[in-house]
Protein backbone atom coordinates (compact mmCIF):
# COMPACT_ATOMS: atom_id res chain seq x y z
CA UNK A 1 0.00 0.00 0.00
CA UNK A 2 2.01 2.98 -1.27
CA UNK A 3 3.62 6.16 0.84
CA UNK A 4 1.56 8.92 -0.56
CA UNK A 5 1.70 11.96 1.77
CA UNK A 6 -1.46 13.10 3.49
CA UNK A 7 -3.36 10.33 1.92
CA UNK A 8 -4.35 6.75 3.33
CA UNK A 9 -3.08 4.47 0.19
CA UNK A 10 -3.17 0.97 -0.35
CA UNK A 11 0.52 -0.27 0.13
CA UNK A 12 1.31 2.31 2.88
CA UNK A 13 -1.91 2.37 5.06
CA UNK A 14 -0.88 0.07 7.42
CA UNK A 15 -2.36 -0.93 11.14
CA UNK A 16 -1.35 2.11 13.39
CA UNK A 17 0.72 0.00 16.42
CA UNK A 18 2.88 -1.14 13.36
CA UNK A 19 3.62 2.10 11.62
CA UNK A 20 4.00 4.81 14.89
CA UNK A 21 4.43 2.69 17.74
CA UNK A 22 2.83 5.67 19.76
CA UNK A 23 0.41 6.07 18.05
CA UNK A 24 -0.59 2.12 18.04
CA UNK A 25 -0.55 2.91 22.19
CA UNK A 26 -2.79 5.69 22.06
CA UNK A 27 -5.76 3.50 19.99
CA UNK A 28 -4.82 0.55 22.23
CA UNK A 29 -5.44 2.80 25.49
CA UNK A 30 -8.59 4.32 23.52
CA UNK A 31 -9.96 1.05 22.99
CA UNK A 32 -9.47 -0.12 26.54
CA UNK A 33 -11.28 3.08 28.25
CA UNK A 34 -14.01 2.08 25.80
CA UNK A 35 -13.83 4.79 23.54
CA UNK A 36 -15.49 4.98 19.63
CA UNK A 37 -13.53 3.39 17.28
CA UNK A 38 -11.16 5.25 15.59
CA UNK A 39 -12.28 7.37 12.34
CA UNK A 40 -10.34 9.23 9.61
CA UNK A 41 -11.57 12.33 7.30
CA UNK A 42 -13.26 10.58 4.44
CA UNK A 43 -10.81 9.48 1.97
CA UNK A 44 -10.32 10.95 -1.23
CA UNK A 45 -10.75 10.34 -5.24
CA UNK A 46 -7.41 10.60 -6.68
CA UNK A 47 -8.21 9.87 -10.04
CA UNK A 48 -11.82 8.93 -11.56
CA UNK A 49 -9.91 6.89 -14.50
CA UNK A 50 -7.30 7.04 -17.71
CA UNK A 51 -7.78 7.80 -20.87
CA UNK A 52 -5.23 7.38 -23.98
CA UNK A 53 -5.05 11.11 -25.49
CA UNK A 54 -4.57 11.10 -29.47
CA UNK A 55 -0.64 11.01 -28.32
CA UNK A 56 -0.68 7.72 -27.03
CA UNK A 57 0.02 8.76 -23.49
CA UNK A 58 -2.50 7.52 -20.94
CA UNK A 59 -3.30 9.95 -18.59
CA UNK A 60 -5.15 10.22 -15.06
CA UNK A 61 -8.46 11.72 -15.00
CA UNK A 62 -9.24 14.19 -12.48
CA UNK A 63 -11.55 13.69 -9.89
CA UNK A 64 -15.11 14.48 -11.47
CA UNK A 65 -14.00 14.52 -14.93
CA UNK A 66 -15.91 12.18 -17.43
CA UNK A 67 -14.73 11.26 -21.11
CA UNK A 68 -15.98 9.72 -24.12
CA UNK A 69 -13.78 6.31 -25.32
CA UNK A 70 -14.02 4.94 -28.32
CA UNK A 71 -15.80 1.24 -27.66
CA UNK A 72 -13.85 -1.54 -25.94
CA UNK A 73 -10.61 0.98 -25.13
CA UNK A 74 -9.85 3.67 -23.05
CA UNK A 75 -8.60 6.11 -26.27
CA UNK A 76 -10.54 9.52 -26.29
CA UNK A 77 -13.49 9.66 -28.90
CA UNK A 78 -11.49 11.71 -31.35
CA UNK A 79 -10.20 11.14 -34.86
CA UNK A 80 -6.62 9.50 -33.57
CA UNK A 81 -6.76 6.23 -35.94
CA UNK A 82 -3.89 4.43 -35.01
CA UNK A 83 -4.08 4.87 -31.00
CA UNK A 84 -7.79 3.50 -30.96
CA UNK A 85 -6.86 0.70 -33.45
CA UNK A 86 -3.62 -0.62 -31.38
CA UNK A 87 -5.87 -0.76 -28.29
CA UNK A 88 -8.46 -2.67 -30.07
CA UNK A 89 -6.07 -5.21 -31.44
CA UNK A 90 -4.41 -5.68 -28.26
CA UNK A 91 -7.77 -7.79 -26.98
CA UNK A 92 -8.68 -9.41 -29.75
CA UNK A 93 -9.89 -12.42 -29.13
CA UNK A 94 -10.27 -11.95 -25.47
CA UNK A 95 -12.98 -14.20 -24.06
CA UNK A 96 -15.09 -12.50 -21.31
CA UNK A 97 -18.29 -13.48 -19.49
CA UNK A 98 -21.54 -12.83 -20.83
CA UNK A 99 -24.61 -12.23 -18.64
CA UNK A 100 -24.93 -9.89 -15.41
CA UNK A 101 -20.35 -9.17 -15.13
CA UNK A 102 -19.91 -8.69 -19.03
CA UNK A 103 -19.54 -5.42 -18.51
CA UNK A 104 -17.53 -5.02 -15.01
CA UNK A 105 -15.16 -7.43 -16.67
CA UNK A 106 -15.09 -5.65 -19.75
CA UNK A 107 -14.51 -2.35 -18.12
CA UNK A 108 -11.47 -4.48 -15.70
CA UNK A 109 -9.93 -5.72 -18.70
CA UNK A 110 -9.79 -2.20 -20.50
CA UNK A 111 -8.68 -0.67 -17.96
CA UNK A 112 -5.94 -3.39 -16.84
CA UNK A 113 -4.85 -3.29 -21.18
CA UNK A 114 -4.43 0.46 -20.59
CA UNK A 115 -2.01 -0.14 -17.00
CA UNK A 116 0.27 -2.52 -19.23
CA UNK A 117 3.59 -1.28 -20.68
CA UNK A 118 1.89 2.38 -20.98
CA UNK A 119 3.33 5.35 -21.40
CA UNK A 120 2.11 7.41 -18.89
CA UNK A 121 1.55 11.39 -18.28
CA UNK A 122 3.02 12.71 -14.99
CA UNK A 123 1.07 15.89 -15.19
CA UNK A 124 1.41 19.50 -16.04
CA UNK A 125 4.90 20.25 -17.13
CA UNK A 126 6.40 17.10 -16.18
CA UNK A 127 7.75 14.51 -19.24
CA UNK A 128 5.70 11.29 -19.37
CA UNK A 129 7.10 8.09 -18.35
CA UNK A 130 7.81 5.06 -20.88
CA UNK A 131 6.70 1.72 -18.77
CA UNK A 132 8.45 -1.17 -21.13
CA UNK A 133 6.19 -3.98 -22.60
CA UNK A 134 4.57 -5.97 -20.12
CA UNK A 135 5.36 -3.42 -17.06
CA UNK A 136 1.97 -3.65 -14.78
CA UNK A 137 1.23 -0.09 -13.05
CA UNK A 138 -0.40 -0.55 -10.22
CA UNK A 139 -2.48 2.65 -10.79
CA UNK A 140 -2.19 5.54 -12.53
CA UNK A 141 -1.25 8.53 -9.85
CA UNK A 142 1.40 9.69 -7.20
CA UNK A 143 2.81 6.29 -5.19
CA UNK A 144 0.98 4.05 -7.36
CA UNK A 145 2.97 4.40 -10.78
CA UNK A 146 5.37 1.20 -9.97
CA UNK A 147 5.02 -2.20 -10.48
CA UNK A 148 4.50 -4.70 -7.58
CA UNK A 149 5.51 -8.22 -8.76
CA UNK A 150 2.33 -9.56 -6.67
CA UNK A 151 -0.60 -7.19 -8.74
CA UNK A 152 1.97 -8.07 -12.03
CA UNK A 153 1.26 -11.78 -11.55
CA UNK A 154 -2.29 -11.63 -10.63
CA UNK A 155 -2.69 -9.80 -13.78
CA UNK A 156 -0.83 -12.11 -16.11
CA UNK A 157 -3.65 -14.68 -14.43
CA UNK A 158 -6.68 -12.13 -15.51
CA UNK A 159 -4.95 -12.23 -19.14
CA UNK A 160 -4.31 -16.22 -19.33
CA UNK A 161 -8.47 -16.22 -18.10
CA UNK A 162 -9.66 -14.45 -21.07
CA UNK A 163 -7.19 -16.04 -23.30
CA UNK A 164 -4.92 -13.18 -24.08
CA UNK A 165 -1.91 -15.38 -23.98
CA UNK A 166 -0.05 -13.17 -25.41
CA UNK A 167 -0.31 -10.40 -22.80
CA UNK A 168 0.04 -12.84 -20.16
CA UNK A 169 3.43 -13.97 -21.16
CA UNK A 170 4.64 -10.31 -21.76
CA UNK A 171 3.98 -10.09 -17.91
CA UNK A 172 5.78 -12.99 -17.02
CA UNK A 173 8.36 -11.61 -19.22
CA UNK A 174 8.87 -8.04 -17.80
CA UNK A 175 8.76 -9.88 -14.02
CA UNK A 176 11.72 -11.99 -15.22
CA UNK A 177 14.00 -9.15 -16.15
CA UNK A 178 12.92 -7.90 -12.85
CA UNK A 179 14.09 -10.91 -10.62
CA UNK A 180 17.13 -10.57 -8.00
CA UNK A 181 19.92 -13.54 -8.78
CA UNK A 182 18.50 -15.37 -6.10
CA UNK A 183 15.20 -15.86 -7.40
CA UNK A 184 13.34 -13.17 -5.62
CA UNK A 185 12.13 -9.66 -5.81
CA UNK A 186 11.49 -6.20 -4.58
CA UNK A 187 8.53 -5.12 -3.17
CA UNK A 188 8.24 -2.80 -6.45
CA UNK A 189 10.20 -1.34 -9.44
CA UNK A 190 10.10 1.98 -11.68
CA UNK A 191 10.06 1.84 -15.17
CA UNK A 192 13.67 1.73 -15.01
CA UNK A 193 13.60 -1.28 -12.75
CA UNK A 194 15.35 0.39 -10.54
CA UNK A 195 13.82 -0.11 -6.73
CA UNK A 196 12.01 3.52 -5.68
CA UNK A 197 12.81 3.40 -2.33
CA UNK A 198 14.17 1.40 1.15
CA UNK A 199 10.92 -1.04 1.77
CA UNK A 200 12.30 -4.23 2.37
CA UNK A 201 11.94 -7.15 -0.45
CA UNK A 202 8.90 -9.37 0.29
CA UNK A 203 9.10 -13.34 -0.26
CA UNK A 204 5.86 -13.59 -1.87
CA UNK A 205 7.31 -12.39 -5.06
CA UNK A 206 8.73 -15.89 -6.08
CA UNK A 207 5.77 -17.83 -5.27
CA UNK A 208 3.09 -15.54 -7.13
CA UNK A 209 5.49 -15.67 -10.21
CA UNK A 210 5.12 -19.56 -10.38
CA UNK A 211 1.19 -19.55 -9.46
CA UNK A 212 1.05 -17.03 -12.57
CA UNK A 213 2.65 -19.28 -15.06
CA UNK A 214 1.10 -22.16 -13.93
CA UNK A 215 -2.28 -20.40 -14.90
CA UNK A 216 -0.88 -19.66 -18.18
CA UNK A 217 0.39 -23.18 -19.09
CA UNK A 218 -3.38 -24.70 -17.63
CA UNK A 219 -5.40 -21.68 -19.62
CA UNK A 220 -3.45 -22.64 -23.04
CA UNK A 221 -0.22 -20.97 -23.36
CA UNK A 222 2.51 -23.00 -25.08
CA UNK A 223 5.25 -24.74 -22.71
CA UNK A 224 7.78 -23.23 -25.19
CA UNK A 225 6.22 -19.51 -25.06
CA UNK A 226 6.34 -19.83 -21.46
CA UNK A 227 9.81 -21.44 -21.42
CA UNK A 228 11.05 -18.81 -23.64
CA UNK A 229 9.06 -15.98 -22.00
CA UNK A 230 10.66 -17.15 -17.94
CA UNK A 231 11.95 -20.66 -18.13
CA UNK A 232 14.76 -19.35 -16.01
CA UNK A 233 12.97 -17.25 -13.64
CA UNK A 234 11.19 -19.84 -13.27
CA UNK A 235 13.70 -22.47 -12.06
CA UNK A 236 15.26 -19.33 -9.59
CA UNK A 237 11.78 -18.60 -8.53
CA UNK A 238 11.49 -22.35 -7.37
CA UNK A 239 15.38 -22.74 -5.89
CA UNK A 240 14.29 -19.48 -3.84
CA UNK A 241 11.09 -20.73 -2.10
CA UNK A 242 13.35 -23.95 -1.60
CA UNK A 243 16.07 -22.08 0.26
CA UNK A 244 13.21 -19.91 2.42
CA UNK A 245 11.70 -23.26 3.86
CA UNK A 246 14.75 -25.06 4.00
CA UNK A 247 14.12 -24.80 7.99
CA UNK A 248 13.48 -26.69 10.84
CA UNK A 249 9.83 -26.28 10.38
CA UNK A 250 9.55 -25.81 6.55
CA UNK A 251 7.80 -22.28 7.48
CA UNK A 252 9.65 -19.21 5.67
CA UNK A 253 10.48 -16.44 7.76
CA UNK A 254 8.36 -13.39 9.07
CA UNK A 255 8.06 -11.08 5.88
CA UNK A 256 6.29 -7.68 4.87
CA UNK A 257 2.98 -9.44 2.68
CA UNK A 258 -0.06 -7.48 0.16
CA UNK A 259 -0.09 -5.55 3.71
CA UNK A 260 3.25 -3.94 3.09
CA UNK A 261 3.74 -3.75 6.75
CA UNK A 262 6.79 -4.77 8.75
CA UNK A 263 6.11 -7.97 10.61
CA UNK A 264 7.82 -9.87 13.75
CA UNK A 265 5.56 -13.38 13.06
CA UNK A 266 4.59 -15.08 10.01
CA UNK A 267 1.95 -14.04 8.39
CA UNK A 268 -0.82 -16.31 6.25
CA UNK A 269 -0.43 -13.66 3.36
CA UNK A 270 3.29 -14.40 3.49
CA UNK A 271 3.35 -18.12 3.97
CA UNK A 272 0.66 -19.09 1.15
CA UNK A 273 2.35 -17.55 -1.79
CA UNK A 274 5.58 -19.70 -0.45
CA UNK A 275 2.70 -23.02 -0.89
CA UNK A 276 1.57 -21.97 -3.74
CA UNK A 277 4.67 -21.15 -5.89
CA UNK A 278 5.77 -24.77 -4.81
CA UNK A 279 2.89 -26.60 -5.56
CA UNK A 280 2.97 -24.34 -9.24
CA UNK A 281 6.79 -25.62 -9.53
CA UNK A 282 5.80 -29.17 -9.30
CA UNK A 283 3.17 -28.83 -11.86
CA UNK A 284 5.34 -27.15 -14.17
CA UNK A 285 7.29 -30.32 -14.00
CA UNK A 286 4.92 -32.48 -14.15
CA UNK A 287 3.24 -30.69 -17.37
CA UNK A 288 6.93 -31.25 -18.98
CA UNK A 289 9.30 -27.91 -18.13
CA UNK A 290 12.51 -28.43 -17.34
CA UNK A 291 12.99 -26.16 -13.74
CA UNK A 292 16.27 -28.13 -13.48
CA UNK A 293 17.69 -28.89 -10.13
CA UNK A 294 15.10 -26.62 -8.21
CA UNK A 295 11.91 -28.74 -9.46
CA UNK A 296 12.37 -32.23 -8.08
CA UNK A 297 12.43 -31.38 -4.66
CA UNK A 298 9.16 -29.05 -5.20
CA UNK A 299 6.47 -31.37 -4.29
CA UNK A 300 7.70 -33.01 -1.43
CA UNK A 301 8.39 -29.63 -0.18
CA UNK A 302 5.18 -28.55 -0.91
CA UNK A 303 3.74 -31.24 1.27
CA UNK A 304 5.73 -30.63 4.07
CA UNK A 305 4.98 -26.78 3.76
CA UNK A 306 1.16 -27.64 3.58
CA UNK A 307 1.36 -29.78 6.89
CA UNK A 308 3.72 -26.74 8.55
CA UNK A 309 0.79 -23.98 7.72
CA UNK A 310 -1.90 -26.52 9.34
CA UNK A 311 0.40 -26.92 12.54
CA UNK A 312 1.12 -23.59 12.94
CA UNK A 313 -2.19 -21.51 11.62
CA UNK A 314 -4.54 -23.94 12.84
CA UNK A 315 -7.23 -23.81 14.59
CA UNK A 316 -8.23 -20.10 14.08
CA UNK A 317 -6.49 -19.38 10.60
CA UNK A 318 -5.78 -16.11 11.60
CA UNK A 319 -3.50 -12.93 9.70
CA UNK A 320 -0.68 -14.26 12.57
CA UNK A 321 0.26 -17.62 13.60
CA UNK A 322 -1.79 -18.90 16.65
CA UNK A 323 -4.51 -15.39 16.50
CA UNK A 324 -7.79 -15.49 15.14
CA UNK A 325 -7.22 -11.97 13.16
CA UNK A 326 -8.28 -13.30 9.62
CA UNK A 327 -7.82 -11.32 6.95
CA UNK A 328 -7.91 -11.38 3.31
CA UNK A 329 -5.37 -14.12 2.75
CA UNK A 330 -7.65 -16.50 4.13
CA UNK A 331 -9.20 -17.10 0.14
CA UNK A 332 -5.60 -17.99 -0.63
CA UNK A 333 -5.92 -21.96 1.61
CA UNK A 334 -8.55 -22.99 -0.87
CA UNK A 335 -9.93 -23.19 -4.06
CA UNK A 336 -9.33 -21.33 -6.49
CA UNK A 337 -5.85 -21.50 -5.21
CA UNK A 338 -5.23 -25.07 -3.90
CA UNK A 339 -6.29 -27.59 -2.23
CA UNK A 340 -8.56 -26.05 1.07
CA UNK A 341 -6.19 -26.66 3.92
CA UNK A 342 -7.35 -28.59 6.93
CA UNK A 343 -9.79 -26.40 9.20
CA UNK A 344 -10.35 -23.63 6.78
CA UNK A 345 -13.83 -24.01 5.15
CA UNK A 346 -15.56 -22.56 8.78
CA UNK A 347 -13.37 -19.82 9.30
CA UNK A 348 -13.24 -19.10 4.87
CA UNK A 349 -17.17 -19.18 5.82
CA UNK A 350 -17.27 -16.27 7.94
CA UNK A 351 -14.61 -13.96 6.87
CA UNK A 352 -16.94 -11.94 4.76
CA UNK A 353 -19.39 -11.21 7.82
CA UNK A 354 -16.21 -10.68 10.30
CA UNK A 355 -14.11 -8.08 7.76
CA UNK A 356 -17.14 -6.27 6.21
CA UNK A 357 -17.48 -2.51 6.79
CA UNK A 358 -19.75 -0.30 7.02
CA UNK A 359 -19.24 0.92 3.02
CA UNK A 360 -20.67 -2.64 2.30
CA UNK A 361 -17.67 -3.87 0.85
CA UNK A 362 -14.85 -5.52 3.22
CA UNK A 363 -11.67 -4.37 5.33
CA UNK A 364 -7.89 -6.40 4.92
CA UNK A 365 -8.67 -7.80 7.93
CA UNK A 366 -10.15 -7.70 11.28
CA UNK A 367 -7.21 -6.22 13.18
CA UNK A 368 -6.71 -3.21 9.93
CA UNK A 369 -8.04 0.26 11.55
CA UNK A 370 -11.69 0.51 12.24
CA UNK A 371 -12.65 3.56 9.83
CA UNK A 372 -15.34 1.90 7.72
CA UNK A 373 -13.53 2.23 4.39
CA UNK A 374 -13.73 -0.83 2.27
CA UNK A 375 -10.66 -2.07 -0.08
CA UNK A 376 -11.71 -3.41 -3.27
CA UNK A 377 -8.49 -5.73 -4.24
CA UNK A 378 -9.68 -7.62 -0.91
CA UNK A 379 -13.44 -7.84 -2.26
CA UNK A 380 -12.72 -8.94 -5.19
CA UNK A 381 -10.06 -11.66 -3.41
CA UNK A 382 -13.25 -12.74 -1.41
CA UNK A 383 -15.62 -12.67 -4.16
CA UNK A 384 -13.19 -14.94 -6.51
CA UNK A 385 -12.90 -17.23 -3.70
CA UNK A 386 -16.83 -17.43 -3.57
CA UNK A 387 -17.29 -18.14 -6.41
CA UNK A 388 -14.27 -20.77 -7.29
CA UNK A 389 -15.92 -22.39 -3.48
CA UNK A 390 -19.35 -22.68 -5.07
CA UNK A 391 -20.61 -19.86 -2.73
CA UNK A 392 -22.76 -17.93 -5.57
CA UNK A 393 -24.87 -15.89 -3.54
CA UNK A 394 -21.75 -14.12 -1.42
CA UNK A 395 -19.88 -13.95 -5.14
CA UNK A 396 -22.68 -12.34 -6.39
CA UNK A 397 -23.26 -9.67 -3.52
CA UNK A 398 -19.69 -8.93 -3.45
CA UNK A 399 -19.11 -8.43 -7.02
CA UNK A 400 -22.57 -6.36 -7.25
CA UNK A 401 -21.23 -4.29 -4.58
CA UNK A 402 -18.14 -3.36 -6.77
CA UNK A 403 -20.12 -3.16 -9.80
CA UNK A 404 -22.10 -0.54 -7.90
CA UNK A 405 -19.20 1.48 -6.42
CA UNK A 406 -17.06 2.18 -9.57
CA UNK A 407 -15.99 5.53 -10.59
CA UNK A 408 -18.36 7.69 -13.20
CA UNK A 409 -16.38 6.62 -16.09
CA UNK A 410 -16.53 2.59 -14.78
CA UNK A 411 -13.39 1.99 -13.12
CA UNK A 412 -12.37 0.65 -10.36
CA UNK A 413 -10.92 2.99 -7.71
CA UNK A 414 -8.82 1.50 -4.80
CA UNK A 415 -10.89 2.13 -1.99
CA UNK A 416 -14.95 2.55 -1.04
CA UNK A 417 -15.33 5.09 1.78
CA UNK A 418 -17.99 4.49 4.29
CA UNK A 419 -20.30 7.37 2.65
CA UNK A 420 -20.23 4.77 -0.52
CA UNK A 421 -17.78 7.20 -2.84
CA UNK A 422 -15.05 5.62 -4.39
CA UNK A 423 -11.52 6.67 -3.75
CA UNK A 424 -7.72 6.41 -3.90
CA UNK A 425 -6.37 5.84 -7.23
CA UNK A 426 -8.49 4.55 -10.03
CA UNK A 427 -8.35 2.25 -11.93
CA UNK A 428 -6.07 -0.17 -9.69
CA UNK A 429 -4.51 -2.94 -11.58
CA UNK A 430 -4.82 -5.42 -8.64
CA UNK A 431 -8.20 -5.13 -8.46
CA UNK A 432 -9.44 -5.56 -12.22
CA UNK A 433 -7.36 -8.46 -12.31
CA UNK A 434 -9.38 -10.10 -9.35
CA UNK A 435 -12.45 -8.58 -10.97
CA UNK A 436 -11.86 -10.56 -14.25
CA UNK A 437 -10.58 -13.75 -12.28
CA UNK A 438 -14.10 -13.35 -9.78
CA UNK A 439 -16.22 -12.51 -12.82
CA UNK A 440 -14.86 -15.43 -15.10
CA UNK A 441 -15.23 -18.08 -12.62
CA UNK A 442 -18.92 -16.87 -11.29
CA UNK A 443 -19.75 -16.70 -15.55
CA UNK A 444 -18.99 -20.14 -15.44
CA UNK A 445 -20.94 -21.41 -12.14
CA UNK A 446 -23.94 -19.76 -13.24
Amino acid sequence: MSRVPGSLARRDLLRAAVLVPATGAAVVTCAAVGARPWRSPPPALLSEGVIVEPDGVVRALPPGRTADYVPGTRAAAAPQGAVAAAAQQRRDGARLPDGRWADLAEAALTDLLALTGPTLGAGEGKAPTDFPAGAVVAGPVGGWRYTWPRDASFAAAAFSAVGLHGEALGVLAHLAGLQRPGGGFEARYTASGGVPDDRPAQSDGAGWLLWAARRALAEGAGAGELEEACGEALARAAGNLLALTDTPSHLPAASPDYWEAPERSLTLGAAAPVLLGLEAAAGLEQAGMDLGASAGPAGARAAAVRAAMERAFAPDWGRHMRDDDVDAAIALVGPPFTRTLAGTRAVRASAVVRMRRSGGGVGPGTSWRDDGVSWTPETALLAWSAAALGRRQEAEQLLGWLDEHRTAVGALAEKVGDDGAPAGPAPLAWTCALVILAAVDAGLSA
